[in-house]
């Protein structure tokens, strides 16, 4: 005898409401739940069909399903914690006071980048995440040669080293 196969009751109202919801939803994250729950709707698939189908565990699939059951839709949407962390690094102010320290060359290195951002705004951020930052606001890192240089000493893609 096979497993059972999942059956998600769904009034109509809630089938629109599910099916206007993953046709506007933005966030990867939530259209896959959205997505679960109407393939479960259809009552053609078990848990692991689901599992399969979303390429997560089972278990994740049942939290889901029970999500829905308790709260609908809403509660199918709702998560304990938001979806990330605003970096204190983004303010309007750190960026320009990065900016007028950048293009004055008050800093020579990523390293100092990050000491001066743990001294003045008691901002932890690692040496590589200084450099995350400068790559995403199009700055040229301290120290760091012009990009003309970096591309002509790149080796050649024809050359073979053994």
């Amino acid at each position: 005898m096979g497993r059972q196969r999942t059956r998600l009751k769904l009034t109509a109202e809630e089938r629109a409401q599910l099916d206007l919801l993953l046709r506007g939803q933005r966030d990867p994250r939530e259209r896959e739940r959205l997505r679960v729950c109407r393939w479960a709707a259809s009552g053609r698939h078990t848990l692991d069909d689901l599992a399969g189908l979303a390429q997560r565990r089972r278990s994740t699939i049942q939290n889901w399903l029970r999500k829905f059951h308790e709260g609908g839709l809403a509660g199918l949407m709702r998560r304990a914690r938001p979806p990330g962390l605003i970096s204190p690094v983004s303010s309007p102010e750190i960026q320009s006071e990065l900016a007028r320290g950048l293009s004055a060359g008050t800093w020579k290195s990523a390293a100092e980048i990050s000491s001066w951002l743990k001294q003045t705004h008691r901002i932890n951020l690692a040496r590589k995440s200084v450099y995350y930052w400068l790559a995403k606001n199009g700055w040229q890192a301290p120290g760091g040669r012009p990009p003309s240089i970096r591309s002509s000493s790149a080796r050649d893609p024809g050359d073979s080293q053994r």
